[in-house]
């Protein structure tokens, strides 16, 4: 199960627009068109780190840690295995798949930046599912963030990894 609670609204983006426009010494922000957005996205520029998601999800604890291992523009929220703290089963004998409840706050970049890995196809394929299913939902209620959504080598136009999947040519 995939959530979305959280997304830009239009009062994020103006503010988005603001700060692009102190850093070119201007202050009018007027308007904010799906034009600027898809450009400011396109750019890779720093106030679209101010673009916030709340993502919530139950997944399985080892998708959960794969998540975890980004680490930048993110904060994870991951429910507890510990004994102490849940009586759902015993954490020493938990199977790696037990679901567990994670919820992210991420940032616009954070959020590309992770789609570039998580839906490589060298990721574990549940992880990259997992990944899909979040793009489709960023999709529906932030399509300019959802469409910068994609694996690395469609980002670079060509496979970096050590050992290409064959997705993108040959082995480099």
């Amino acid at each position: 199960m995939i959530e979305i609670l959280r997304y830009p609204t239009s009062e994020d983006w103006k503010r988005c627009k603001l700060l692009a426009l102190n850093t070119v010494s201007k202050s009018n922000v007027g308007e904010v068109s799906d034009e600027w957005k898809r450009k400011i996205l396109q750019a890779e520029h720093s106030p679209i780190r101010t673009l916030m998601f709340t993502i919530r999800m139950e997944i399985p604890y080892y998708c959960s840690v794969h998540f975890c291992r980004h680490s930048i523009g993110v904060q994870h929220y991951v429910s507890t295995q510990r004994n102490d703290r849940q009586n759902n089963y015993d954490r020493r004998g938990a199977r790696q798949d037990a679901l567990v409840s994670h919820i992210m706050d991420i940032n616009a970049q954070a959020l590309i930046n992770m789609s570039h890995k998580r839906l490589c196809f060298q990721a574990d394929t549940a992880t990259r599912q997992i990944m899909e299913e979040i793009t489709c939902k960023v999709i529906e209620v932030s399509p300019d963030v959802g469409r910068l959504m994609c694996p690395m080598c469609d980002y670079r136009k060509g496979c970096n990894e050590f050992r290409s999947c064959g997705y993108y040519g040959v082995e480099q």
